[in-house]
């Protein structure tokens, strides 16, 4: 079986799409229990969470790959 070995730009975006992921699980977890706490009060409608996921994955990206990059 063949090995092959990432580059700097393959790993980044691993790194990239995992953080992109964990945002995304958060900002539904977030909506989801907000959704949850509306209807347990009886309310009808609710208001989203606001939405950085895209900022909060660069953050989680570069918190990853300072990871990576420690020897």
């Amino acid at each position: 079986m063949p090995t092959h070995n990432k580059s700097g730009y393959e790993i980044r975006l691993e790194v990239l799409q995992m953080a992109m992921n964990l945002a995304n699980d958060r900002y539904h977890q977030a909506a989801n229990q907000l959704q949850y706490n509306a209807e347990k009060s009886g309310e009808k409608s609710f208001a989203l969470p606001r939405d950085t996921r895209v900022t909060d994955a660069i953050a989680l990206a570069d918190e990853l790959y300072g990871f990576v990059e420690k020897k």
